[in-house]
């Protein structure tokens, strides 16, 4: 990866008058080390404070004055944490993501800010381990801020499938890609030996009780531009496909070219396999 950079501020924005930024850094740095004063040492620790501190201020910086007041013209903001070393990723993860840490920070600044917001606003918080061949990265964190589009369109998002139950050629798989194939085999042929259908999302067909439920023709994902949502459908397949979602299970029709509405986290069922549908920032 190239071209990694970070725009940090060292100080409270220039004229902001905001106070509430210091509240939020005082409550965050109470909850680490309350959290994980004998887990980190004292360096790593402000290290930690650190980020945090220089995020809050880049999301502070970028509040706009306008004739009605204070706005913040952005609809998508995206933080990528890079550890340099494996304590560095373990910190990171404790004290930034478990729990969404660092993004419950950034949506109580932008309430106490009370400024004008595209609603909804996208925050993301990610870590990426820097791979040994890459070279090391200019600093730990990249921050982006993302205007809306006017029109309300958003660019298609990159989907992360994850099996949870079964067998599949890869653990997970990311895609950005309008129409997803999901089936039982890389390729389905016709009686002639044709291929009618290259599936992008594998089961494998490995004669196991589990994946002999998914049909070769299973289920489809596809992106649906009007209402900027996924969708699914049930390929008429012999055991059916539903989705689980914060404990209720929902059926997906089978041979509905409607589909049903995907959201981010569903955990969707073929047969007996299982894998979890994830929007990727």
């Amino acid at each position: 990866m190239s071209g990694r950079a970070v725009w940090a501020g060292t100080g409270p924005s220039a004229g902001s008058g905001n106070m509430g930024i210091w509240d939020i850094l005082a409550q965050s740095e109470q909850r680490l080390r309350s959290r994980f004063d004998n887990a980190f040492s004292p360096e790593t620790m402000q290290k930690l404070s650190e980020i945090r501190r220089q995020v809050l201020e880049q999301v502070d910086s970028r509040f706009v004055t306008e004739s009605s007041g204070k706005a913040f013209p952005y609809g998508k903001i995206s933080v990528l944490l890079y550890p340099l070393t494996d304590d560095q990723g373990e910190a990171f993860r404790a004290a930034f993501l478990e729990g969404g840490s660092l993004k419950g920070d950034i949506l109580q600044m932008l309430e106490e800010a009370q400024v004008r917001l595209p609603e909804p606003v996208e925050i993301s918080v990610a870590s990426e381990a820097v791979p040994g061949a890459d070279p090391m990265p200019l600093a730990v964190y990249k921050i982006e801020f993302v205007k809306r589009d006017p029109s309300g369109k958003r660019e298609m998002p990159a989907v992360r499938l994850t099996i949870t139950k079964g067998v599949a050629a890869e653990p997970f798989w990311r895609l950005r890609k309008e129409r997803v194939l999901v089936g039982r085999s890389p390729e389905v042929t016709d009686r002639e030996g044709r291929v009618i259908r290259k599936n992008d999302f594998i089961f494998l067909d490995d004669g196991g009780e589990i994946n002999s439920t998914v049909s070769y023709a299973h289920a489809r994902i596809w992106w649906d531009h009007a209402s900027q949502e996924f969708l699914i459908m049930d390929e008429v397949s012999r055991y059916g496909t539903s989705i689980v979602r914060e404990e209720r299970s929902l059926e997906v029709p089978s041979g509905n070219p409607c589909g049903i509405r995907l959201q981010s986290g569903d955990e969707v069922i073929c047969g007996q396999a299982r894998f979890r549908f994830e929007l990727e920032a």
